[in-house]
């Protein structure tokens, strides 16, 4: 566990409900391997839920991918919906384990891991850590004490609450029409244009729009930009297709670690999201939308953040 923080584990019994519930997941599965994967996953996602539930925060299990049967088949997942929140992923591991395996699928769309020992009895399930960064395998040593997770969970809940102080509403039907905000430049006032790949000529039906705008987060002292940029494509007379990039400014190769992205509903729920890591020289997001429809961008650093809010 992290050095700064005092080591605290968190066991839950694992109930008959717990393995019930385990062995509904697993009967969807033929394949040996692939049943018992899920079956670990289960009960992992069970103690995290009841360990989320128990620190006051509200869960949604038909939002994550780990109840649905389609995504099971497909992927290695055991994510939780937190709710105001985003997913939790949480890892089984065994009695001897030195690592968190992270899979591939998990790394994009969380808002942290949490490492759950399974006894090898399948009675109980011992929450051992967390870490905000995903790779394929964590180190538990190096993973941070659950002493910090409320915290942690109540600065993204904080950050969740914080909204621009620019209510605006950007009228995306009107960038086809040629009209834009002042704010939202050309990509040349930012950043150079090879920076952003071509729209997909296979799918473009012109006209396509596309600004960038600049925004700052993060404190006094450790300030960052960065430039969020939209992309339009009509797909159709009702369907138009956006793509959302985040970039670092010229002169930088890669975003600020930490960093991060959602697209939130009508509601203000986030549909999609991601974290950036060190590594990464963007970060995108595709989805289509009809006219009328809404959704807004969030980016938070630091416990700030900023919200842009649009209409289709």
């Amino acid at each position: 566990m992290s050095k700064t923080a005092k080591p605290l584990i968190f066991t839950v019994p694992l109930s008959f409900e717990a393995h019930s519930l385990a062995q509904q997941f697993r009967s969807w599965h033929s394949n040996p391997q692939k049943a018992k994967q899920v079956y670990l996953n289960t009960l992992a996602l069970y103690a995290v839920d009841f360990y989320i539930r128990c620190l006051g925060f509200e869960t949604d299990l038909e939002q994550s991918d780990s109840h649905n049967p389609i995504c099971l088949k497909f992927m290695d997942v055991a994510d939780l919906w937190v709710k105001h929140l985003g997913k939790l992923e949480c890892r089984p591991v065994l009695l001897d384990a030195q690592v968190c395996q992270i899979p591939p699928e998990t790394w994009a769309d969380r808002i942290g891991y949490v490492a759950v020992r399974i006894s090898p009895s399948l009675k109980q399930a011992t929450l051992l850590g967390f870490t905000q960064t995903a790779l394929a395998q964590m180190p538990l040593s190096q993973m941070r004490s659950l002493a910090e997770f409320p915290d942690y969970l109540n600065q993204i809940r904080q950050a969740a609450h914080t909204a621009s102080p620019n209510n605006t509403v950007v009228k995306l039907s009107n960038w086809l029409e040629g009209l834009f905000e002042a704010t939202w430049q050309e990509i040349a006032a930012f950043l150079e244009p090879t920076a952003i790949p071509s729209v997909s000529m296979r799918r473009t039906v012109e006209p396509f729009a596309r600004r960038c705008k600049l925004i700052n987060l993060g404190t006094q002292l450790t300030q960052q930009s960065v430039v969020l940029v939209l992309t339009l494509t009509p797909e159709d007379e009702q369907a138009i297709n956006i793509m959302v990039e985040v970039c670092p400014t010229n002169g930088q190769m890669y975003l600020t670690e930490n960093l991060q992205i959602m697209v939130l509903n009508e509601e203000g729920v986030a549909v999609m999201q991601a974290i950036a890591k060190a590594t990464n020289q963007n970060i995108q997001f595709h989805f289509s939308g009809e006219p009328g429809e809404r959704f807004s961008i969030k980016l938070a650093l630091d416990n700030t953040s900023v919200i842009d809010n649009f209409v289709i």
